[in-house]
């Protein structure tokens, strides 16, 4: 609610450290992957088709935030529980620090889990604006999916995390642990790897440099 993220804003606004993403998963006109109802009322909030309740939109919210004087990074998940960012430029709340972002949420069970809807809806986001895939993962206890959706993330520039840090059945629901050691599922190997590799490759780069910088 605007009251929260007033809370929120006011408590952290010292601290830009401290990203805020103001609704986690919107589902408006009944989880619709894109369309004008949805967006608008993402965007404008109301009484709005498949929500119970009157919502209020991004734009109340992102002004709540503002109106405290912070000047944090605001991310922004879109419609279909956060996979759909097919409007998130048209529709994208106006903004006074300029410090906006998409969230994106990303499984292999989402309508857009594959490269050509990758490239047609959220390339053309990362492009403009800083997108953060703050949920990835895959229900099958495997890392194929998230394989290829995090080289082609690194690709464009996106970051991203693994969700989740639970030890549930990865069959019924995305485990990066099957414990609370932090044994690795299939799912979190996967994940675990791919951070290593990018580790070892920013090492190798930068030993590079260091050695064009001592021979020169």
């Amino acid at each position: 609610s605007p009251t929260f993220w007033t809370s929120v804003a006011d408590a952290y606004k010292n601290d830009t450290r401290v990203i805020f993403e103001l609704y986690n998963e919107p589902y408006p006109d009944n989880n619709n992957w894109d369309s004008t109802a949805g967006w608008t009322c993402w965007r404008d909030g109301g009484w709005c088709n498949g929500v119970w309740y009157e919502a209020a939109g991004m734009q109340t919210l992102v002004n709540a935030v503002r109106n405290t004087g912070a000047k944090n990074v605001i991310l922004l998940g879109g419609l279909a529980y956060s996979n759909s960012l097919a409007q998130w430029k048209s529709y994208k709340p106006t903004d006074s620090t300029g410090n906006l972002g998409a969230a994106w949420h990303s499984y292999n069970f989402n309508y857009c889990n594959n490269q050509n809807c990758w490239d047609s809806y959220i390339k053309p986001v990362a492009q403009s604006y800083p997108v953060v895939a703050t949920e990835i993962g895959e229900n099958d206890c495997n890392h194929w999916y998230i394989d290829s959706l995090m080289s082609w993330m690194d690709g464009v520039g996106m970051n991203y995390l693994g969700w989740t840090w639970n030890t549930w059945d990865c069959g019924s629901g995305p485990a990066l642990i099957s414990d609370y050691y932090g044994t690795a599922t299939n799912f979190g190997i996967g994940f675990k790897n791919h951070l290593a590799y990018l580790a070892q490759q920013e090492e190798e780069e930068a030993q590079e440099i260091e050695h064009q910088i001592s021979v020169n």
